[in-house]
């Protein structure tokens, strides 16, 4: 009888370890650690997969109506699957006050994360800037 007392302790014993070590492995222990993905940025697959995810909040564009150049930008990003904010002058005075109290003088205007694209839409500024 006393062996298999000792047996069963170890057993116990056993089955406590390799409880704690799922629960370590499943609760922000091993294997849960953030993981930087990196996107590459040079295929369409790795634009779409890095667009999804970025946020609407974290792109502002002011815009207008008839702006080629907006309509270039829109669809780059449409293109990619980006989330962004528009905020059109032509149609929302509040986005046309915004824009000057900003000091912009052309349009696409983008808010990039902090960043202000001051010279219209560049893909190569803007994925640095959300970078």
């Amino acid at each position: 009888m006393k062996h298999s007392k000792g047996v069963s302790h170890w057993v116990i014993l056993l089955v406590l370890s390799v409880a704690a070590w799922l629960l370590y492995q499943n609760v922000g222990g091993a294997g849960n650690e953030e993981v930087d993905v990196v996107h590459d940025l040079d295929t369409e697959a790795g634009l779409r997969a890095f667009a999804a995810t970025v946020d609407a909040e974290d792109v502002l564009m002011y815009s207008t109506t008839h702006c080629p150049h907006c309509a270039q930008a829109r669809s780059w990003l449409k293109r990619y699957g980006f989330d962004w904010t528009e905020c059109n002058m032509s149609t929302t005075p509040r986005c046309e006050h915004e824009f000057r109290a900003l000091g912009a003088d052309g349009t696409p205007y983008l808010v990039v994360r902090g960043h202000h694209m001051k010279n219209g839409f560049d893909s190569d500024e803007f994925l640095a800037a959300l970078n």
